[in-house]
């Protein structure tokens, strides 16, 4: 992985892993791992089903959520942000994408969610922690952050 960043002490964003890198991570207490990416995107080393398979053969949970062009809405959002928040009480969780875009919008959700931050303070709360989006993304998230229900 070229991008690794440390969110919380139990959340990580980062870029595609390899095989050695799920290895890697395993062996430094983490035990979930989210995938943001669909099948068939670039700098692709494992297919979601391959990379599914290996996770669970090293015992690390895993969930696949394909966030693209639609705008992020649920249930996949809070599916992905539930399995966050119930992994994160057993170890550390990796989040990842192609280059770590999605899994920071996808964690500022999360983040969102679990500290009770409405769109606007999510956004200014993301930029202190790191998780500073590009304009399409940050309209993504407020749009499902301010989004009813």
């Amino acid at each position: 992985m070229n991008v690794e960043k440390p969110i919380t002490d139990r959340i990580t964003i980062a870029d595609q892993p390899t095989r050695d890198d799920l290895a890697r991570l395993r062996d430094e207490g983490y035990v979930a791992v989210v995938n943001l990416r669909n099948d068939g995107e670039p700098e692709q080393p494992m297919d979601v089903a391959a990379e599914r398979r290996e996770a669970e053969a090293l015992g690390l949970a895993y969930h696949h959520l394909g966030v693209g062009q639609p705008v992020l809405s649920d249930p996949g959002v809070a599916e992905a942000c539930a399995f966050i928040d119930r992994e994160a009480g057993r170890g550390k969780v990796l989040v990842h994408c192609r280059k770590g875009g999605r899994a920071a919008a996808i964690t500022l959700i999360q983040q969102a969610r679990a500290n009770g931050w409405g769109a606007d303070e999510a956004v200014e709360k993301g930029r202190e922690i790191g998780l500073a989006l590009d304009p399409g993304l940050q309209a993504k998230v407020e749009q499902y952050l301010n989004s009813p229900g």
